[in-house]
């Protein structure tokens, strides 16, 4: 019973597993079956596709080396926008520098311009100026116009360069021309103007004046210098009126009569220096009077020859005390006496008869040096007395000026120049001065010494009298 249940189940088992084995091969059929559709359907899609790329593929290869080739054109002619445009650029910077390069020049120019107005007004003679006044103002006017172009301006300044070598041109070989001049004798008077070079000539009609023109400050008109002879003037008269002659040539334009015109006198330049220049110029006639007085005292004093005491102590050591006196009287100066006491105390200690003989020598040495430290004295207070009439000069030049301001540079600088002379003074005074009391002082130290000398001698000598008595 038991195994026919079991074959039973079991039959029932397989029933089912066939049963489900069928179902699942039906379903693989059908799977297989509709695979089989789509795979057919993909691959007749697949051809379509393939056969539409074919048919597309030929004007899209035409398209895109179409495409290829403009891409290249558009790139070539974007490399030679590129280059025209550096090329644009470099050139616009070279028309850039240009431009600065003209406009520096033309502003160089413009400047040069302008100096040379302002520069011609001034160099040309006085007597001149009214040749070119109107140029000259025209010239000048016209640079504050804002209705006038830089070219008319231009113009005007370049006509006045033009006037002015043509004046150059003219100079050269000579010209005469009528004016008014200021003669030596303060008189403004009509003559001949005759110009050559860069020298101007002056001949008036009025009167003898002639000579040559120079500039003065703070002075409208031209003046005459004076300082020429009567020869010269007649002969720049002769040439004025004639046109032909021989003129005095001046090489220093006007500057030696100038400067001949500032010098003064020594009594002048003495004064210039005031109190303290007669204080020091007093100090040094005491010293130079001192100094001649010492040089002829020191250079008269006497000493004795080492021969001379050789003579008096031979004689003692003889025991001739009669004949040492003789000698020793004969020797001039203050040897005599030093060698009298000495041979009066011949019979004294050493020391003794040194120190008596030193006291001789302490005694002349007042004498040799005195009115030394007066010279000393001199020549370190002549430059402190000369610096202090500077500083009283120049404190009195700085009152002028805050006065009256600083225009006339002349006024300024012979302020400046009286101001100094007092130092001038203090070092022509403290150099000689210095240099004599240097020289007394060695005569005088000298003389001493030569007075030590003739009292070491004879007192070595008296030793070795006494030694050889004893």
């Amino acid at each position: 019973m038991q195994s026919y249940n079991k074959i039973k189940n079991g039959s029932i088992i397989l029933a089912c597993i066939l049963a489900a084995y069928c179902a699942q091969a039906q379903a693989f059929n059908q799977a297989q079956t509709r695979a089989d559709a789509d795979l057919r359907e993909a691959v007749e899609t697949l051809s379509q596709v393939r056969q539409q790329i074919e048919e597309e593929k030929l004007p899209l290869s035409t398209k895109i080396a179409t495409l290829e080739a403009e891409v290249i054109e558009v790139r070539t002619e974007r490399d030679r926008l590129l280059r025209q445009r550096d090329s644009r650029t470099l050139n616009l910077d070279n028309l850039r520098g240009r431009v600065s390069s003209l406009r520096d020049q033309q502003n160089f120019i413009v400047n040069r311009l302008n100096e040379f107005i302002g520069e011609f007004e001034a160099r040309i003679d006085l007597s001149e100026i009214p040749f070119y006044m109107e140029q000259l103002e025209q010239a000048k006017l016209i640079q504050d116009d804002v209705d006038a172009s830089q070219q008319q301006k231009r113009l005007k300044q370049i006509e006045l360069v033009e006037a002015a070598i043509e004046r150059i041109n003219a100079t050269l070989g000579g010209q005469r021309y009528e004016g008014k001049a200021m003669t030596p004798s303060g008189k403004l008077e009509v003559g001949t103007f005759l110009s050559l070079g860069p020298q101007v000539y002056f001949a008036s009609q009025l009167s003898e004046s002639a000579g040559i023109v120079e500039r003065e400050a703070n002075n409208p008109d031209a003046v005459v210098a004076s300082g020429f002879t009567q020869k010269q003037a007649e002969a720049i008269k002769a040439v004025a009126q004639n046109g032909t002659g021989y003129l005095p040539l001046d090489p220093t334009l006007g500057k030696a009569l100038k400067k001949a015109k500032v010098r003064k006198s020594l009594i002048g330049h003495i004064q210039d220096g005031g109190v303290v220049g007669y204080c020091i110029i007093v100090l040094g006639g005491l010293s130079l009077l001192l100094a001649l007085f010492k040089i002829r005292e020191i250079t008269s004093f006497q000493t004795a020859k080492p021969s001379a005491v050789d003579e008096v102590l031979n004689a003692l050591i003889e025991g001739d005390e009669a004949k040492a006196r003789t000698t020793a009287e004969s020797i001039p100066g203050v040897c005599s006496q030093m060698l009298l006491v000495g041979i009066e105390r011949i019979t004294e200690r050493r020391e003794i008869i040194e120190e008596l003989l030193f006291q001789k020598i302490l005694e002349v040495r007042p004498n040799l040096e005195r009115f030394l430290a007066f010279l000393a004295l001199t020549a370190a207070a002549a430059p402190l007395m000369g610096l202090l009439g500077t500083v009283i000069g120049m404190i009195k030049t700085f009152q002028l000026i805050t006065i009256y301001g600083t225009g006339d540079p002349k006024g300024l600088a012979s302020g400046i120049s009286e101001a100094l002379v007092t130092t001038e003074f203090g070092l022509i005074v403290a150099i000689p001065i210095l240099v004599v009391h240097g020289l007394l002082s060695r005569m005088a130290r000298q003389k001493i010494g030569q007075l030590e000398q003739v009292a070491i001698s004879f007192v070595n000598g008296i030793h070795g009298i006494q030694n050889k008595d004893s």
